[in-house]
């Protein structure tokens, strides 16, 4: 079975199990009419558009969650789209140069590797899938070239993956299967990691002591926990997709920041290390709601001059008070929360009080909030994909 048979069949159980339990009996069969049009549509066709017509006249009036069904099969779709969607696998720079990277070539190798590992696991009967991708904020840091502007210090990769993926505090098949392939890649491209000294790091367990997610981890010599530097494979199976990994951390620290109302308290309980890094990932994980919210011109302003600052002066205890007090006084936090909290909500600012633990960071994570970020991130992934250099 191909890796396209492997996403059809699951869609088609994903999506009858969806109707069966959301959607009235009258309606079941549209949910095998969906995916009958899905499995002889090509592999370049935008799939949602084929079935919207039905899916908006019939679903948008069931409510699921704080959606709509229609927005369940949205999502759905997106998810089979990007798993059956052909890889290029000529034309990508090398992953390395000068300790710069180029985020086309290594999201290509995440992909590449990540396939591969799922073929090998069909083989030992494990069905799942990898939705891979680079945690944070690329597009502030990318050349024009498709190098980062500074040389790299982390590689964490996030992997979104079914439910029913094999994870234990060690490891596991997808790790036995995905750590040579990734490390004898780097190797190819002139990164040498000692196989040895790797480590299962961070473990998520729920409620009823299952393990979500771990990590496995090499620090570089030199890291400190000031200055990290590491290469990480981040696998969640709580999450299918890796955006919903970055979505779910940027709501948490979204919810954080905006509840706190004594900021004077906040610098003198937190280290700078750790306020340095909660600007730095407010920052870096700003990217994946431009398709939520548009930053104003001030936001804008301050966001390249944080980007500047980051190259050093940022480590200054004056340079990084000023930044925070100025993100604070731009209201771009609360911004940010409000623009959210329509989107998921479709209330307005200030409406009405909003309990983000309860109504937004939910299990499974708002489908109409995951559906423009998902497509936003991998419009960006295929823009920063085609740069190249010009002596390529």
């Amino acid at each position: 079975m191909t890796r396209r048979d492997r996403a059809l069949h699951h869609f088609r159980s994903s999506i009858l199990g969806v109707f069966k339990t959301a959607a009235p009996a009258s309606l079941h069969p549209l949910a095998s009419l969906i995916t009958d049009q899905v499995e002889v549509a090509s592999e370049a066709s935008d799939l949602w558009q084929r079935v919207r017509p039905q899916c908006e006249h019939e679903l948008r009036k069931i409510r699921s969650g704080s959606g709509t069904l229609a927005h369940v099969v949205e999502w759905e779709l997106i998810k089979l789209q990007a798993r059956i969607k052909p890889e290029p696998q000529t034309g990508w720079p090398p992953l390395f140069r000068d300790k710069h990277v180029h985020i086309g070539s290594l999201i290509h190798l995440w992909r590449d590797v990540a396939r591969a590992t799922e073929d090998r696991l069909s083989e030992q009967g494990i069905v799942t899938f990898f939705d891979v991708g680079p945690w944070g904020g690329f597009n502030f840091v990318v050349r024009p070239d498709g190098y980062t502007r500074m040389p790299f210090a982390r590689l964490t990769l996030g992997i979104g993956s079914l439910a029913s993926t094999p994870l234990e505090e060690k490891g596991g098949p997808f790790f036995d299967a995905f750590m040579p392939l990734y490390k004898a890649r780097l190797a190819a491209e002139g990164l040498v990691v000692p196989p040895e000294e790797w480590q299962y790091r961070n473990p998520k367990w729920d409620a009823a002591s299952r393990l979500l997610e771990i990590s496995h981890t090499y620090y570089f010599p030199h890291h400190t926990y000031d200055r990290r530097s590491f290469v990480k494979v981040r696998l969640s199976r709580e999450f299918e997709t890796y955006e919903e990994i970055m979505v779910w951390d940027f709501l948490d620290l979204l919810a954080r920041l905006y509840q706190t109302t004594d900021w004077a308290a906040y610098k003198e309980d937190t280290k700078d290390v750790d306020i340095r890094y909660d600007l730095q990932d407010f920052v870096s994980l700003n990217h994946i709601m431009e398709g939520v919210y548009q930053r104003t011109e001030k936001e804008e302003r301050l966001l390249q001059e944080l980007k500047e600052s980051f190259r050093g002066a940022i480590r200054e205890r004056p340079i990084l008070y000023e930044f925070l007090d100025r993100v604070v006084k731009s209201r771009w936090i609360e911004n940010l929360y409000w623009a959210i909290a329509g989107v998921v909500l479709g209330i307005r600012k200030f409406e009405r009080p909003v309990n983000y633990g309860l109504e937004i960071l939910t299990s499974p994570l708002p489908p109409q909030l995951l559906i423009p970020v998902k497509r936003h991130v991998q419009a960006y992934h295929e823009r920063v994909g085609a740069l190249q250099p010009g002596n390529f």
